[in-house]
């Protein structure tokens, strides 16, 4: 549903071949308010976070502040996006199927001004808590997995 200008060094969604990227694509197939979604961690082995799967081609794109920020200091930010105004942005802390944070979410719903931002933020949250229980793991989200 949205592109944009990659950075060379960014991969493709569609050539993340991880459990990460199958889960986000359901995702964006039940959910059609959702513009984009990001999932940032920090892939076992490595010290940066990143965005591990996505609808955009920023695979591997290295995580800004507010990304660090909601796993650090466990921070819910809900925010029309200041450059474009149909979008509303709502990051919440990624938790696996124990509980423990893990990374974090980035939901972009399409939005109008006027529109119901506590409901996005129960929306996220819903979604955080049922992806959860198919996350054992940190470790898994990173397992190869056959995209449809």
């Amino acid at each position: 549903r949205a592109q944009e200008s990659a950075n060379p060094n960014w991969g493709k969604a569609a050539d993340n071949q991880i459990y990460a990227q199958k889960l986000l694509n359901e995702l964006m197939a039940a959910h059609l308010e959702l513009l984009v979604v990001g999932f940032h961690a920090i892939k076992p082995g490595t010290k940066d976070q990143v965005m591990i799967a996505t609808n955009l081609d920023r695979v591997g794109k290295e995580d800004d502040d507010d990304d660090k920020a909601v796993v650090n200091e466990r921070k819910t930010i809900c925010v029309p996006n200041a450059k474009e105004p149909n979008k509303f942005e709502v990051q919440v802390p990624m938790k696996d199927a124990s509980g423990a944070i893990i990374g974090a979410y980035g939901f972009v719903f399409l939005y109008k001004a006027g529109d119901d931002e506590v409901e996005m933020h129960r929306k996220a949250v819903v979604m955080r808590d049922a992806l959860a229980k198919k996350i054992p793991n940190l470790a898994a989200l990173f397992a190869p997995a056959k995209l449809k």
